[in-house]
């Protein structure tokens, strides 16, 4: 329970510092300037491993682009083995993307309105002995093409590359990745390996977000504990 409220404290921007929402707006501009196109910008957040703040921080990234005049956002959970958007959007868990992809319900009976103006989200579902074989499927790229059409940016937030595959076949149907890193946890080899995996898969590696910065290594980033940076690969 502590981790849950832990993830939707921080995905709560009212409790954000200044300095963190700057942050986040900053990711903002470089993800919109990474990806010159028009049309949906579909973009997937990952890490190495777990625990490293991904769902955290791919929930604020959607809120500040959210809260660009006329900008729609949705985020879809992917991460199907340890969802978590419902917990930090306080949606419900169920009906979600493994129902419509088992074609159990239709595309309006799982997108849900968060407490983001213009911001809406796809839970999980259920937790599939599949996962890789449903995000690779079919039925998911239908549901790309059919929801891209109303929404200026889909963010997925997809597993750890590091641990599981799961996340590679959205990966390839986004039009980039954004690593996530937590200070002073994520290992650099364990970094190296997750470049290394998305450059063989075709990745397009958008940049880096490092967060949780301690406020002892570092004077630029400060606010309440939570620190937060945007570094193009």
């Amino acid at each position: 329970m502590a981790k849950k409220n832990n993830i939707e404290r921080a995905v709560n921007a009212e409790a954000l510092g200044f300095q963190v929402r700057e942050s986040y707006k900053a990711a903002r501009t470089n993800i919109a300037y990474s990806i010159i196109k028009k049309g949906c910008k579909k973009v997937a957040f990952t890490s190495s491993s777990k625990g490293e703040g991904k769902t955290v921080t791919a929930m604020n990234v959607a809120t500040a682009l959210a809260q660009q005049v006329d900008i729609k956002v949705l985020v879809v959970e992917c991460d199907l083995r340890r969802p978590h958007v419902h917990s930090a959007l306080k949606i419900a868990p169920t009906p979600g993307i493994t129902n419509y992809l088992n074609n159990e319900c239709e595309i309006s009976d799982i997108v849900q309105p968060t407490k983001v103006e213009n911001m809406k989200a796809v839970s999980y579902g259920a937790v599939p002995p599949n996962p890789s074989e449903l995000m690779a499927s079919d039925a998911m790229n239908d549901f790309i093409k059919a929801v891209e059409k109303d929404y200026d940016y889909i963010i997925f937030d997809t597993p750890p590359v590091g641990v599981v595959i799961d996340a590679i076949p959205i990966i390839n149907k986004s039009d980039g990745v954004v690593i996530v890193v937590r200070d002073n946890a994520t290992t650099y080899p364990e970094l190296n390996k997750t470049i290394d995996i998305l450059k063989r898969t075709d990745g397009k590696i958008l940049g880096v977000i490092l967060n949780r910065i301690k406020l002892e290594n570092t004077k630029k980033y400060k606010s309440g504990g939570y620190s937060y940076s945007y570094g193009k690969y």
